[in-house]
Parts: C-alpha cells; sequence; structure tokens
C-alpha cells in the first residue's frame, strides 16, 4: 500500500520582532503513513504540535522539512513549497482539517455550516444537506437545533458541529486537533466511532490527543513532540 503522506525533518519556528528573537516550536518530525492509518502527535502544552499539524496543512508554512502528498491521481507535491491555489484545491477535494474551534459564517444555519463543504465540491444541495443530516444526528445535535446558527451553542455543542462539518467533508487525508476536546463522554465515543469508521474507509489522520488512553485507542504509531525551548527568547 503506497504511502499517502510522508513527513521529512519537518520544523516550524517563530521570529519575535521586539526581541529579534527566533523561537522553534518544534523541530525534526519524520514519519510515514499510509491510507487507514493514524499518527497522534503527543506531548506537553506548547510543546508545538499544533503548530506542526498547521504547518502539514500548510496554514503555516514550515520552517524547515518536507510534507510529501500523494494525491488521489498518484502525484507527490510538497505541501511545504506548493503554492497557494495547489494548497487551495487540496483543502477542497482530499484534505481535511478538524480545528480547535468553530469558524463560520454568521447567521449560517447549522445545516448549512455542516453541509458547506460538499455544497463548494459541486455537490448537489439535497445530496450535501441529507450527509449534513446524517452527521449531526450521529453527534446528537437535536434537529431542532438545525435551523439556528452555531453562534448560539454551547462550547461542547459548537465543537460536535465542527467535528460534523469535517466529516461530512472527509477527505484521504484528515488532520484532527484535539477533536474529543469540550465533549462529554457520550459524544466522544461518538467521534471516536467516527474516527474508526473514517480509518476502516482508507483515510489517514494525523491528530493530536492530550488524553492517553485514546491515543493508545486509535494510533497506529504516536509521535513524542518535546516542549517548546524558551530560553534564547527570554
Amino acid at each position: 500500500m503506497d504511502t499517502i503522506l510522508s513527513v521529512r525533518d519537518l520544523g516550524k519556528g517563530f521570529y519575535i520582532h521586539d526581541r529579534a528573537k527566533h523561537v522553534p516550536a518544534a523541530m525534526g518530525i519524520s514519519f510515514d503513513l499510509k491510507p487507514g492509518q493514524l499518527t497522534a502527535l503527543v506531548g506537553p502544552s506548547g510543546a508545538g504540535k499544533s503548530s506542526l499539524l498547521k504547518a502539514i496543512y500548510r496554514t503555516y508554512v514550515p520552517s524547515s522539512g518536507q510534507v510529501i502528498y500523494r494525491t488521489a491521481v498518484g502525484d507527490l507535491i510538497d505541501l511545504a513549497s506548493a503554492p497557494e491555489t495547489q494548497i487551495t484545491d487540496l483543502r477542497r477535494a482530499e484534505i481535511g482539517f478538524v480545528t480547535q474551534f468553530l469558524h463560520c459564517l454568521p447567521r449560517l444555519s447549522t445545516l448549512d455550516v455542516v453541509a458547506r463543504p460538499l455544497l463548494q465540491q459541486g455537490v448537489a444541495r439535497d445530496a450535501a444537506h441529507e450527509k449534513a443530516a446524517r452527521m449531526l444526528a450521529a453527534l446528537a445535535i437535536p434537529e431542532q437545533l438545525w435551523d439556528a446558527t452555531p453562534a448560539t451553542f454551547s462550547g461542547g455543542e459548537r465543537q460536535r458541529v465542527n467535528i460534523a462539518r469535517s466529516f461530512t467533508q472527509g477527505g484521504r487525508l484528515m488532520l484532527l486537533d484535539e477533536p474529543t476536546a469540550s465533549l462529554d463522554p457520550v459524544a466522544r465515543e461518538n467521534v471516536c466511532a467516527m474516527i474508526e469508521a473514517a480509518k476502516a474507509e482508507g483515510a489517514a489522520m494525523v491528530g493530536i490527543f492530550h488524553d492517553m488512553a485514546l491515543a493508545d485507542r486509535l494510533a497506529d504509531l504516536k509521535i513524542s513532540v518535546g516542549r517548546k525551548a524558551f530560553e534564547d527568547a527570554a
């Protein structure tokens, strides 16, 4: 089975202008990922796990290393250096991201928020809404709330909408930034079941987990990310 993602010596740092200092977030991360596998980034808060995940997604431009992604047609693309237009196309069609916080247009209904990625892919509105409804039901968002905006929801409800949207879109590669944070035990188990189902269907995943029991359950490989080195910035 072909590797879908090959991360080589990936690093991300930040420059603090008022102190004229470079601060490394995380450096020297390497791993390979095949379809149906999940690699978990583990380590203490502030270690740079989210920075690494954003560097893979190219929200951040990596400071060093390569992120070689194999597309659905077999092309190899270095996400660290690919043009923005290509990154945007891959995000729309092949690469999904479960962020920690829900960002959506104001006054957009919950059903439309979840269906939006499919609508942007050109999926018919009825089909997009049908899949979005299934995901919302799976995550126990009451149907009477689907016409309301998620801005009025609790933190846990917004996170479930966020997860529903990401899993509605799906992707050959999915990046998960603490997908079970802010969730009650029932919702957490539902999300774990969705992750396991996506893996079984061949999705490759990179996730951040602070709950080591979940990492042990879901991950095929765990990568330890060390604490940030702020000493030189002091």
